[in-house]
């Protein structure tokens, strides 16, 4: 397959990890110039698109991976205990859609970090440009990325702190996690893996700022990072855990604080037809932060999976689904549905972005 992508891309270092542990081969390509193709095959220009070797085209990770699940013989990344797999997707759908706003903070508000990604951008697909030399694009670069996603997408001197709080949170999380056992649920990688490696691999683990936190404060996360990378699906465990312990309750507290309050909030403003909205998460004001139909339909998947568990797994799961914030998984709040592939042909459908065109509106 070829894969479209930056190589300090969020969700192609997701995909890359996974095609790495099942041992599919794959080549990468910038998308940069080939941008109409992207468009005209995937309908998105974003990091990755995917085109098979029989020219089907695939486009948003999650779906991706459970695609390619699908035509697996091996043993699933997907736990078979329903509490257990619903667990995982909830916490790769944090890692995909809440770890993203400190990951791209860390990025572009630090020096050291916004050179270092606008150099990595640059020589991934603009290198050579007559119209967009170095010394203009670099700057370009770092200006666009951190005006559009920094800024725009609520973060100020007055919510800074609490965004770097939810990436030193989630490491302590997992720090206590990976001192119990090698990966999030047990002794071999499951979904929720292959999601925190989108924001844990290129990111929080490659940019020099949150590297080195996460090398003084959670070792064990880093430790993590590069056994995912290097872990293949032959020779790796089969044992995980069947309830929810201790330490994976504190992770699950955190998500809903955070990622469920958001895509409550999110729902709200869409129903109601707002491009931007406040929101409020864990006593931290947000002003004015993008909507997202695509955060919507994320919200309508999860709660999907929420109905479509038996009776004894949702009660299961309530014990330790205890924040107010959880509820939005059963209670019978009602939102303007997104309308996005309502055919279920993901990853095979024309696709959309997490925000409009691809930024944030304005």
């Amino acid at each position: 397959m070829q894969i479209y992508g930056c190589k300090i891309s969020y969700y192609t270092g997701k995909l890359e990890t996974y095609l790495r542990f099942r041992g599919i081969p794959y080549e990468t390509e910038s998308r940069f110039g080939n941008e109409k193709e992207l468009l005209a095959g995937a309908g998105v220009v974003q990091d990755p698109v995917v085109q098979l070797d029989d020219g089907r085209w695939m486009t948003d990770s999650t779906p991706m991976l459970a695609w390619l699940e699908s035509e697996q013989k091996a043993p699933t990344i997907f736990p078979k205990n329903p509490v257990m797999k619903f667990v995982a997707r909830l916490i790769e759908d944090y890692a995909d859609e809440w770890l993203w706003r400190a990951a791209m903070h860390y990025r572009w508000s630090y020096r050291s970090d916004r050179r270092y990604a606008a150099e990595a951008i640059y020589s991934d697909g603009i290198d050579g440009s007559l119209l967009f030399p170095g010394f203009i694009a670099r700057p370009r670069i770092a200006h666009r990325q951190f005006g559009s996603f920094v800024r725009g997408d609520g973060v100020t001197a007055k919510t800074r702190e609490h965004v770097e709080l939810g990436y030193l949170t989630a490491l302590d999380r997992l720090q206590a996690i990976f001192e119990r056992r090698p990966f999030v649920l047990g002794d071999t990688p499951t979904i929720a893996d292959f999601g925190l490696m989108g924001p844990m691999l290129r990111h929080f683990g490659q940019d020099p700022t949150p590297a080195e936190i996460m090398r003084a404060r959670a070792p064990a996360v880093y430790e993590w990072v590069a056994r995912m990378w290097n872990t293949r699906a032959e020779g790796s465990g089969s044992w995980l855990i069947d309830e929810v312990d201790d330490v994976l309750a504190d992770l699950l507290l955190e998500v809903c604080e955070t990622h469920l309050a958001q895509l409550r909030q999110n729902a709200q403003a869409y129903s109601s037809n707002l491009t931007r909205y406040d929101q409020d998460i864990q006593g931290c004001h947000y002003v004015q932060v993008p909507t997202s139909r695509y955060r919507v339909w994320c919200l309508e998947e999860l709660r999907r999976a929420w109905t479509a568990l038996d009776g004894n797994a949702q009660e299961a799961l309530r014990v330790h689904l205890t924040s107010p914030e959880a509820a939005i998984l059963w209670d019978e709040s009602a939102f303007s549905p997104s309308d996005y592939d309502n055919e279920r042909q993901a990853p095979f459908n024309q696709g959309i972005n997490v925000y409009g065109t691809g930024l944030p509106p304005r």
